[in-house]
């Protein structure tokens, strides 16, 4: 069964540093595509989400929190099109949280953050191990979606654009 690795926190304001096209090609047995520099893998290989957390702990210089999800969960979400209807541009983005673990707590949701009078991020659901929710540019200061997941869930968690879970879709379908 192919799965999708998401290390959190890493390459990310130059702290927990490595190479995600050499953690690829040391991990080449399992069948590994690196997608972007975030730290995000699809693993096509036979492997259990226990020996691939292995294999990437033993590679790395620090101790990740990962999330692995079984490929067909991710395929899932992108095809039930979470966004539906909704116009992204560089102003307005989903986003989608991969949980490392399971939620300590249910927020009511959804639980929106506003700046300056205007919400720049909606975390609007969970489906399964992942959070889903929408990013608006503030005006000002940056709001990060991993941080207000983490708190309201009680678990870490990893974020990425929709985007990168579409074209983890494409490298799975090739």
């Amino acid at each position: 069964m192919a799965h999708v690795v998401f290390l959190r926190a890493a390459n990310v304001g130059g702290k927990n540093v490595f190479r995600p096209a050499r953690l690829a090609a040391e991990l080449s047995h399992l069948d590994v595509v690196n997608v972007g520099a975030a730290g995000t893998f699809v693993v096509r290989g036979k492997a259990s989400a226990a020996a691939i957390r292995r294999e990437i702990v033993e590679r790395l210089p620090f101790e990740p929190d990962l999330s692995i999800q079984p490929a067909k969960d991710v395929v899932a979400l992108v095809r039930s099109r979470p966004f539906r209807g909704t116009m992204f541009s560089k102003d307005l983005r989903g986003w989608v949280a991969a949980l490392c673990g399971r939620a300590n707590q249910q927020p009511e949701l959804p639980l929106v953050v506003s700046r300056n009078g205007q919400w720049c991020f909606r975390f609007e659901r969970i489906e399964g191990s992942f959070a889903i929710g929408l990013w608006r540019r503030p005006i000002g200061a940056f709001t990060l979606p991993s941080n207000v997941v983490e708190e309201a869930l009680g678990v870490p968690a990893t974020v990425r654009w929709y985007e990168t879970y579409e074209r983890i879709v494409e490298v799975l379908d090739a």
